[in-house]
């Protein structure tokens, strides 16, 4: 993925985030499933009719996608833990488990420093979890981790419209375009046809809405001195009253 210098230096824009977007777009090349992303990077030009601060910035992205990624690597393991997989469903497995690790440690840098360490999105987790107890043979189990590649294509894909800086969205339209293709790939194994498989247009009505955290409140220490200072004054004007 080529790197430069982002036209939007949001705050979310420092040296650690854009090491972690290199890293993403190494990542993603070594997968070897990378697709060419020309038809998918104008899909950001929608950033121009907002105003700044209705976008995304880095770490509220990072946010909501981390514990995703996260929540697939989850639903490969326990996939790959039913020994139901044949052997080309395995390889891919092991595969797209890798990438999706990959990602998430990755965009995890992104992450503001006062983030608590990520974890599995709960939903996502035990539908897999579900899903994958129930399922009887490698079609079905191939056909379930296609739709959960199909679902973070689609939540990337969506995303990208939001995000502030623009190297985040080039990174976010090259994750959504591999995530793409590995659901074909798995949707393939899965029993899906040719159709299903070949969709004239991305399509992001499997997208999961983007949840944003709360900002947290911060007393600074200046606000607390002045509010202690104050304190002692309301003291000691009580206190000669009384006298």
């Amino acid at each position: 993925m080529p790197i430069e210098e982002s036209t939007q230096p949001a705050r979310g824009t420092t040296r650690r985030s854009f090491l972690a977007r290199s890293a993403v777009g190494a990542t993603i090349a070594a997968a070897g499933v990378a697709a060419p992303i020309t038809g998918l990077v104008p899909f950001a030009g929608a950033q121009s009719s907002e105003s700044s601060d209705d976008l995304l910035i880095d770490s509220d992205y990072a946010a909501f996608a981390v514990p995703l990624e996260l929540a697939a690597v989850q639903a490969y393991e326990q996939a790959l833990s039913t020994d139901l997989l044949d052997s080309g469903t395995t390889e891919l497995a092991r595969q797209f488990q890798t990438n999706h690790q990959s990602v998430a440690t990755t965009l995890s840098a992104l992450l503001s420093e006062e983030a608590s360490t990520p974890r599995p999105d709960a939903d996502m987790t035990a539908q897999s979890a579900t899903a994958i107890e129930a399922a009887g043979d490698s079609v079905a189990i191939a056909a379930h981790l296609a739709s959960v590649e199909e679902t973070l294509a689609a939540t990337h894909l969506s995303v990208i419209p939001t995000l502030r800086d623009a190297i985040t969205t080039r990174t976010a339209a090259q994750i959504a375009a591999v995530q793409s293709q590995q659901a074909a790939l798995l949707g393939s194994a899965g029993g899906a046809s040719l159709e299903d498989l070949t969709p004239t247009e991305a399509s992001t009505q499997e997208a999961l809405e983007v949840k944003v955290p709360e900002p947290v409140e911060q007393t600074t220490t200046t606000t607390a001195a002045a509010d202690a200072e104050g304190d002692a004054e309301a003291t000691t004007t009580t206190a000669a009253s009384g006298n």
